[in-house]
This record gives C-alpha cells, structure tokens and sequence, in this order.
C-alpha cells in the first residue's frame, strides 16, 4: 500500500503570512518548513500551531500529489507555492 500525504495548514513566519504543508509525516514536515522558509519549527509547535488534515478554504481545489509547501503573505491572501 502507497503511503498517504497528510496536509497541515498553520502560521508563518511572522504573524501575518500562513502555511499549507502536504508531507508523509511530522517529521518531514519539520525539515520541509525548515528548507521552505529557514524556520527551526519543533514538534510540540507543529502541534500547537497548525491544524493536521485540514488545508482551509485557502487552498480550495489543490490537490496534493507530492510533499510541497504553500504559502500566503497574509490569512486571505492567495497561496504561492514553494517547495
């Protein structure tokens, strides 16, 4: 069985902009962020602050085929791809 994608959606690096992650797992999640944006983000903050399995309304119709991260400069605005 192929593994699944799980998506994260949950703040950026500042208090403005937001993040939707797709990974395999947590961890990957952490490294991902760390290469997409130079944030040293632990797991209890990944529990904290983002939301497991919910992308948000944000990111409406896009649907994940490989590990990627999004994001949007402020809570409303249209998500950009970065990884």
């Amino acid at each position: 069985m192929a593994k699944q994608l799980k998506i994260w959606n949950g703040r950026g690096f500042d208090n403005k902009s937001h993040l939707y992650i797709a990974a395999y797992s947590a961890k990957q999640v952490i490294e991902l962020v760390k290469k997409a944006c130079g944030l040293t983000l632990t797991s209890r903050e990944l529990n904290i602050y983002f939301v497991k399995g919910c992308w948000g309304n944000a990111m409406e119709g896009i649907v994940p085929t490989e590990p990627c991260v999004y994001a949007s400069k402020d809570f409303f605005g249209k998500p950009e791809k970065i990884i």
